[in-house]
């Protein structure tokens, strides 16, 4: 796994391309695949990709890294892109991995959805 080829007849596995940053291989490949969105690899020759970890996303395919989460949002493992914190909730980090991460508006205040602060 993390190389691929489209030639027949070959010889070794050395032979075969070594799958770039933001892509991998399968076993058997006969071209690399861009990591999907959510996942990332930086490194040559992967045969898979890594999940972004909690508290970042990645909206592209065929990235080297994920992105940090965005104020007034969580992402979870894997994220695809961020969610915004419910209505009555806010936060201003950019590494919530889950809705418990958002604030609790106080009493008096409110917060729309996605929000930084309360009001």
């Amino acid at each position: 796994a993390g190389s691929y080829s489209s030639a027949t007849h070959l010889a070794a596995a050395s032979e075969c391309t070594d799958a770039t940053p933001g892509h991998f291989a399968n076993t058997g490949s006969t071209q690399q695949t861009p990591c999907a969105k959510g996942s990332y690899t930086n490194a040559y020759r992967q045969g898979e990709c890594t999940s972004c970890a909690g508290g970042t996303y990645q909206d592209q395919g065929g990235k080297t890294a994920c992105k940090p989460c965005e104020a007034g949002s969580y992402c979870a493992v894997g994220a695809a892109a961020p969610l915004p914190c419910e209505a009555g909730s806010y936060s201003s980090a950019t590494n919530n991995d889950e809705p418990s991460d958002c604030t609790d508006a106080s009493p008096g205040h409110f917060a729309t959805t996605g929000s930084t602060q309360q009001t």
